[in-house]
């Protein structure tokens, strides 16, 4: 085998690490996606729905006669105040799923470039001769 060769091949060997960490990070993100759409999903349809009662809720208090108007107001005050921190809670939540797969691939790239980076004096050897 000419040096050439197996410079190639030591090459050629730390590309395929790469391949195998970029298909790993896929998956990672793959996952990562699936899981937080399924959970925003999810959450998003219980907002809707308490969105829905609160509407219900200023429906009633308009129809409501005298001061009634006023205490159903305040519960719909009450149960907006609820439904923004639980949407704060969500995007919260999103964020953080995008932080873990961020952080994945953060470690699939520090992996490879350690690799790359430890073969790195044997492929110049290899450059050297």
């Amino acid at each position: 085998m000419t040096m050439q060769d197996e410079y190639r091949e030591k090459a050629k060997e730390a590309l395929d690490k790469l391949q195998t960490q970029l298909d790993e990070l896929r998956v990672q993100a793959d996952l990562a996606q699936a899981e937080a759409r399924d959970r925003l999903e999810n959450a998003v349809d219980a907002l809707r729905a308490r969105q829905r009662d609160a509407r219900a809720r200023l429906d009633d208090a308009a129809k409501a006669g005298g001061d009634a108007w006023k205490t159903a107001a305040s519960q719909i005050e009450d149960s907006v105040d609820s439904l923004g921190d639980a949407f704060s809670k969500l995007a919260d939540e999103v964020a953080s799923a995008v932080g873990a797969a961020g952080d994945a691939s953060k470690r699939g790239y520090s992996t490879f470039l350690d690799e790359w980076k430890k073969a790195r004096a044997e492929r110049k050897a290899l450059l050297d001769e």
